[in-house]
């Protein structure tokens, strides 16, 4: 299959807790690992839309949510979703109905008459037959012909498998088990990760994974802690799961009062990721009396956890080889013999552990489950990417392993911008610190002269004078090279520079990939192929200057949808590769059109910031620019020249801060008119190889190199004398945006204490905003 979309339909999803959700996200970036051709969107038919939108796995390309938040009754919540269907189902190949969402079956057939692939998932008592008998038995038979729609049937356990069986062409269903990331294990970081969760040495923890509800029954654990506690004084049971029915947890606060087991018993509530709490636990305990499958179970296994389970047969002991890798149970008195053996015997629990980690990561790997699915959409793929089969296996399964939750160019982001506290510009200057090489010639890895280094000095002469303190986000070419590494060392000693990362992944090790246009964008290449490139470019970073970057841009602003993952779990605090109102797909990169041109958070945590470039559009017809731009700048409109001639008629005009190819006076009116719709974070971004004639489209000569300075030397006057801004430093804006933090007021005053020439006049912002 060639480029394709999968649509994904839940019922319920974010912020709703659903198993199925879950796993939906969790799958989703290894699909999107294993064949990236395949862009996935969820569909969530009774959720209401959340108010901050969502900030969930960075591999879903959209999630829609069509129910109100004042709610539907049930005939509304049908129409408005047959609507959807009718307008959006062309966009998808295939549809993947993972809650039965439909029980008038409109949806199903307009997605069989648009020739779509139709593919329904049993998770939980959801088997074909089980579904049937949720029909008055007159419409029975009718239902169960249109089941017949759908073109595969996927079970996650043998049980529900058998029940769609007996109805349905044995050739159309699929026995498809839940997957999962089997994590690193660290032994040694054990007794300080326990501490760090406030779990003393000597505490012997017992973990419960679930929602809270009589369906699960973890009102059975408390009833048993007192036995347990007995045996074991410092027994602690930690119950991680939300609160999915409020009698029953009330109820058992009830018990654990009745019992005495307050200190013995602790909520956790939910958490994106169990793995923390497993990790330090001595044993799993899990008492759910109806489930599809139990993925927290083997995940407790893939964390090398002794379970003790009760049996549910055809899904449990399916896994489980009792007393081998695991334990159930049938009666109260099995469960309290099996774990007061397994607390008297830690070699045991060590090795039913280890076995039971074994056989998970045999049978569920998330990377061979994602590859089944595939498969079941029609698209076959090898196990891996050709330029990842050269790189190390615990590569891949640390790049598996990361959270997908930073969605950088969503529209979902926009929830998290940020401004300054008052009417006070500021500007940060960004330089793309890299290798000379000509522009118009195809890219190379022998490119890697850095001379134009020695020449930054010349824009020090003027940034000394305004106070800026730029920010060189140096690529391998520059990291790796002596004389640069000097020149910037000089400058970074002196405090007149701060040092960040910029991935060129032609230059940058492991060198896999075929050099060309379309890999010279980072987001074209295999996920762990980014990562292993921008962990290189970090270390070496790391090594020559002391410190590891926290500030990163892609070259050519070649953004992937998870590259802020990548940056994540590598430790930045900034990203700055977004450039609104641009359009890379023509040649091969991103497409920015929607992205918001102020910081904006890209994790709910408030601690990966996107500082985007400086660009907007500026004209009469301003504030139609989200809307008109990507026509109005097209690669057919250009070849009409209507960008031109929208800018002499001064009605619409884009324009980027930027000394290479923006004239002072276009920079000014970008500014103002920036101001007066609220804009107060500016960057100010160039190539270091400007500033040496000839590198560059911006400076062929001498002639061109002194309006570049002047430019800089004009723009900082402007910006600092006329409009009473002030040059900032990445921190601050960083710090400036995190709640609680310094304000800019407070920069203010020291940089106009250490700079006394540049003095602002007061209350020339709002002046100048008039007259933009």
């Amino acid at each position: 299959m060639a480029q394709a979309r999968v649509l994904h339909v839940l019922k319920k999803f974010q912020p709703d807790f659903t198993g199925e959700g879950v796993f939906a996200e969790r799958i989703a970036p290894v699909m999107d690992m294993l064949a990236p051709c395949v862009e996935h969107e969820m569909l969530a038919t009774v959720t209401p839309r959340p108010e901050q939108g969502y900030g969930g796995s960075s591999a879903l390309r959209k999630v829609h949510y069509i129910c109100p938040r004042e709610g539907l009754a049930h005939w509304q919540q049908e129409l408005r979703q047959v609507w959807w269907f009718l307008r959006h189902l062309h966009r998808y190949q295939v549809v993947h109905i993972r809650t039965h969402s439909d029980r008038y079956f409109i949806t199903y057939l307009l997605a069989k008459l648009f020739g779509k692939r139709l593919i329904i998932s049993a998770t939980l008592d959801d088997s074909i037959p089980g579904l049937v008998k949720t029909y008055r038995p007159l419409l029975r038979p009718l239902a169960l012909r249109l089941f017949r729609l759908f073109d595969a049937f996927v079970a996650i356990s043998p049980r529900l498998h058998r029940e769609t069986k007996t109805v349905m062409v044995a050739g159309r269903c699929h026995l498809v088990p839940v997957g999962i990331i089997i994590p690193p294990l660290f032994p040694q970081e054990r007794e300080g990760r326990r501490a760090a969760l406030g779990l003393a040495s000597h505490d012997l923890v017992l973990v419960f994974v679930g929602g809270i509800c009589k369906r699960k029954d973890p009102l059975f654990l408390v009833e048993q802690l007192p036995k347990i506690v007995s045996a074991h004084p410092h027994a602690l049971l930690l119950v991680i799961g939300p609160i999915l029915e409020p009698d029953y947890h009330r109820q058992m606060v009830d018990r654990i009062e009745a019992l005495g087991m307050e200190r013995h018993v602790r909520f956790i509530g939910r958490v994106p990721d169990a793995t923390p709490y497993l990790g330090v636990a001595d044993l799993f305990t899990f008492t759910s009396k109806i489930e599809g499958f139990g993925t927290a179970v083997i995940e407790a296994m893939a964390n090398a956890l002794p379970v003790v389970v009760r049996e549910l047969p055809g899904v449990n002991d399916v896994f489980i080889e009792n007393g081998e890798n695991g334990f159930y149970f049938k009666k109260d008195e099995e469960f309290i013999f099996i774990v007061k053996s397994l607390i008297d015997n830690p070699e045991l629990r060590i090795r039913v552990g280890m076995a039971a980690r074994a056989s998970v990561s045999a049978r569920f790997a998330m990377r061979t489950i994602a590859a089944r699915y595939l498969e079941i959409y029609g698209v076959f793929v090898d196990d891996a990417q050709p330029m990842e089969k050269e790189l190390a296996p615990d590569t891949l399964a640390r790049v598996e392993a990361l959270p997908a939750a930073i969605p950088i160019t969503t529209s979902d982001a926009r929830r998290h911008i940020c401004s300054t506290p008052d009417d006070l510009p500021v500007v940060l200057t960004i330089i793309d610190a890299e290798e000379e090489f000509d522009w118009s010639q195809p890219f190379s890895r022998h490119n890697t002269s850095t001379h134009s280094m020695a020449a930054q000095v010349l824009a020090h002469q003027i940034y000394d004078r305004y106070g800026v303190v730029p920010v060189y986000l140096i690529d391998h070419a520059v990291a790796s090279t002596p004389e640069s590494i000097t020149v910037l060392n000089d400058l970074l000693q002196d405090g007149r520079c701060d040092i960040g990362a910029q991935l060129h992944p032609w230059v940058t090790p492991p060198f896999l990939e075929e050099v060309n246009n379309r890999n010279s964008f980072a987001c074209n290449l295999p996920l762990a192929l980014q990562y292993e490139k921008i962990a290189s470019l970090t270390e070496t970073i790391h090594r020559n200057f002391g410190a590891a970057p926290q500030i990163f841009r892609t070259g050519r602003y070649g953004l992937g949808l998870r590259t802020g993952d990548i940056l994540k779990s590598l430790g930045y605090r900034v990203d700055t590769s977004v450039f609104p109102y641009r359009d890379y797909t023509p040649i091969g990169g991103t497409n920015f059109y929607g992205c918001p041109t102020s910081p904006y958070w890209l994790d709910t945590e408030s601690t990966l910031l996107e500082i985007p470039v400086t660009c907007s559009v500026v004209g009469r017809l301003r504030r139609y620019g989200p809307r008109l731009a990507p026509l109005a700048f097209s690669s057919a409109a250009t070849r009409l020249h209507l960008p031109g001639l929208l800018a002499r008629a001064g009605l619409l005009e884009r324009i980027n801060l930027s000394p290479e190819g923006t004239t002072l006076h276009d920079a000014r009116r970008l500014v103002k008119s920036m101001i007066q719709a609220g804009q107060r974070v500016f960057t100010v971004t160039y190539h270091s190889p400007s500033l040496a004639p000839g590198n560059t489209p911006y400076v062929r000569d001498g002639r061109d190199l002194a309006r570049f300075l002047e430019w800089l030397d004009g723009f900082y006057a402007f910006f600092v004398g006329e409009l009473g801004g002030v040059p900032v430093r990445w921190q601050q804006v960083y710090e400036t945006a995190s709640p609680g933090r310094l304000s800019l007021p407070d920069f203010a005053h020291a940089h106009r204490q250490a700079h006394s020439p540049c003095k602002a006049v007061e209350g020339r912002v709002s002046s100048l905003s008039r007259e933009a």
